[in-house]
């Protein structure tokens, strides 16, 4: 008897809506890639129609623009309260439409500012004044951000389905997106840094999602390693407010020459606190714990578009404090020099985490583990383009514009590797790779989508990544060409690139090539919300890569027009770059082979199934000082007589980082100190209370 064939069922009610949502964002987006690249004279024919010159003469007048984009997010957070789990598609399909809105609105954004930057302040506020700044870094950060976690969410109305406490996920997810574009928008360093802490607090909730003690051990390190982070901001920004008097994001350079080395400390503590957020080596500590317990919609948001506002902080605070003014006529050269030697350090931490992060996540059997090191090693490129744009001076165009794309670029191809997982974990609730295996046979779909983020990531020619990591590349040359010593940052660069293509083909040969005895009886293929979410994504890599002067010409070149950068290197190295010659070319597919055979000789030889000690962890190794310390603090301070607990104080002895991590360590250090110091302490202020209080009394009584 012939087997009958099963029809995949295609649309339910949510899916259509979703379909057209999709659809219509992707048409906006061909409209917006038309007019602002002027295809076909669509910009010229628009910019000439009387209409548009009406809504452009009314929409221009707006001052509070910013707030619009704040406040969409937030409407979507009340509607997800008000329906709650009562009408459960109603409130996924309003947090979907608040995304779609505010697509709109950015998209709407850009001829606006690209006439001019989008300025707002509230001078009161804080005694400080918080300001607000829409210039073309910020609208393109504004744009792939608006894009990915619209997209994600038509990804999660599906994904959530399955997961219990979905009004609380959305709520907290919406009020971290509101969060996250305050910080984009921020025009000074207290307004990011407001903005950047309710981001850190609200997304903890993403993390602890699931309650379990897992998901409350990594939000502990989250939001621990979130809140030092957040302390190393507000240092650097009680420096600058009162040896600048200024906290908006303009040059400062100036200012800071005649002040030593507080200029490298500030800079150091601006760097470390929103490194933490971006998954900076050594502080990556967070990422690797909550990437597995969150739910994978959280790990598509936190990978793809948080840890990048930890990335745009630093490229942010970079370019405005540490950069000469590009309106001072003939620039000192000298205000280069504070930049060139900050920048050195930049790009040798960013090697640092590049290459640690492939080597462990090339170790990895848990499919979001591996993505989470990937992430950090991801964003070693950027930092190695931060550090080119400063080392470099006024001819450093070439490391911005690649740190920027690859925060573009990054975006789309780790938002939707996670996705991949996810769907991966939807169907067979597995999430170690090893005990997967043949998903190509019954999720052809989904594998065809992860070959394409893979290609994006390994920097496949064609694909994003392949742009944005040429052009950092080729911006690490130039450093080479002023300094040989950085060959050997080149050398580990090329090295973390074949290590990205031989993870991933791990992932790609364990997930879904594999034989396996497993038959997947109950997996079955149905289109869904997910296959929307991963096919839109997929389709922005491939068109970024098809297309690459798009985004350097409309988005990134605009942004080095307003810097001091020299407009001569900006015209000859970038506006005319040949993205595909031959030699990047070959090198790119050099390495993809290289990659490959390692893969392979790993394979055989079982590599990939060697464990390393858990105190060679590099976390361990990272911290072994502040570990001693912690160890043998008690004893230096109290002797023999060590008032701590003994089966507390001896955890401290635990090499195994994934049982007592650093956070757990310092909070039992901290109980140390606070025994310690405690009681002296509070006599101590009470005494100065006291004393200040007396003399207020007898001033009053004598006045």
């Amino acid at each position: 008897m012939k087997k009958k064939r099963r029809t995949i069922k295609i649309f339910d009610d949510m899916v259509k809506s979703n379909s057209y949502l999709v659809l219509s964002s992707l048409l906006l987006l061909a409209l917006f890639v038309a007019y602002a690249g002027d295809w076909f004279g669509f910009s010229s024919w628009l910019d000439g129609t009387a209409l548009f010159n009406r809504f452009y003469a009314w929409f221009g007048g707006f001052s509070f623009d910013m707030f619009i984009i704040i406040i969409i997010p937030l409407l979507g957070a009340v509607f997800e309260l008000i329906y709650g789990e009562r009408l459960v598609k109603s409130r996924d399909k309003s947090i979907i439409y608040m995304g779609f809105l505010e697509i709109i609105y950015i998209v709407l954004l850009y001829p606006k500012v690209m006439a001019g930057d989008v300025v707002f302040s509230l001078p009161s506020v804080f005694s400080l004044g918080i300001h607000f700044q829409i210039d073309m870094l910020a609208y393109t950060v504004l744009l792939i951000t608006s894009f990915v976690w619209f997209y994600v969410m038509v990804y999660a109305h599906e994904y959530m389905r399955r997961q219990t406490h979905g009004t609380r996920f959305f709520f907290f997810v919406a009020i971290t997106y509101s969060a996250v574009l305050g910080a984009i928008v921020s025009g000074d360093l207290l307004t990011m840094f407001i903005f950047f802490e309710i981001m850190t607090i609200a997304s903890y909730m993403l993390v602890i999602h699931n309650q379990t003690d897992e998901s409350y051990k990594a939000g502990f390190n989250y939001i621990f390693m979130g809140l030092i982070g957040g302390f190393f901001i507000l240092a650097a920004l009680l420096l600058i407010y009162f040896h600048i008097g200024d906290l908006r994001f303009a040059s400062a350079i100036e200012a800071l020459q005649g002040k030593g080395d507080l200029k490298y400390w500030i800079m150091g503590l601006l760097v470390f606190g929103f490194g933490i957020k971006a998954g900076m080596a050594p502080v990556h500590v967070w990422l690797p714990r909550a990437h597995p317990v969150a739910p994978v919609p959280a790990s598509a948001l936190l990978s793809g578009i948080l840890i990048k506002i930890g990335a745009y902080g630093i490229l942010r605070v970079a370019i405005s404090y540490y950069f000469p003014a590009p309106d001072a006529g003939v620039i000192d050269i000298t205000l280069w020099d504070v930049a060139g030697k900050i920048g050195g350090i930049i790009i040798w931490t960013g090697i640092i985490t590049m290459f640690m992060g492939a080597v462990l996540a090339a170790g990895q059997k848990n499919i979001k583990r591996l993505l989470a090191y990937s992430s950090v090693s991801q964003m070693g490129y950027i930092l190695v383009g931060i550090g080119t744009a400063l080392y470099l001076g006024y001819e450093g165009a070439t490391g911005y514009a690649g740190a920027i794309y690859h925060i573009f670029n990054h975006a789309l191809f780790k938002s939707l590797l996670f996705m991949v997982a996810g769907v991966v974990y939807y169907h067979t609730h597995e999430i170690n790779m090893y005990k997967l295996g043949g998903i190509a046979r019954k999720l052809p779909f989904t594998t065809l989508i992860f070959i394409i983020a893979m290609f994006g990531i390994i920097g496949m020619p064609g694909f994003n990544g392949y742009l944005s990591k040429t052009i950092i590349h080729h911006g690490l040359s130039e450093v080479i060409h002023i300094n040989p010593v950085f060959m050997i940052a080149d050398i580990f660069f090329i090295i973390t690139s074949v290590l990205t293509v031989t993870y991933f083909l791990k992932m790609f040969y364990y997930v879904f090539l594999r034989k396996t005895t497993r038959t997947y009886k109950d997996l079955v293929f149905d289109f869904s919300s997910l296959d929307l979410a991963l096919g839109s994504v997929a389709v922005l890599i491939v068109g970024v890569g098809l297309f690459p002067h798009f985004v350097t010409s409309n988005l990134i070149i605009p942004q080095l027009e307003v810097t001091a950068y020299d407009l001569h290197h900006i015209e000859s190295h970038i506006a005319t770059m040949n993205y595909f010659a031959i030699s990047d070319v070959l090198m790119s597919f050099a390495i993809i082979a290289g990659g490959t055979l390692v893969f392979f000789i790993a394979r055989e030889l079982k590599l990939f199934d060697i464990k390393l000690p858990r105190w060679l962890s590099v976390e361990y190794v990272f911290l072994m000082p502040s570990y001693l310390l912690m160890k043998n603090l008690c004893t230096i301070l109290y002797g023999d007589k060590c008032p701590i607990d003994l089966k507390d104080f001896a955890k401290l002895s635990e090499k195994d980082v994934e049982k007592i991590g650093f956070v757990d360590r310092l909070t039992i250090t901290a109980n140390v100190i606070n025994r310690r110091y405690e009681q002296s302490i509070i006599r101590r202020d009470t005494l100065i209370y006291a004393f200040f209080l007396t003399l207020t009394l007898i001033f009053l009584m004598v006045v």
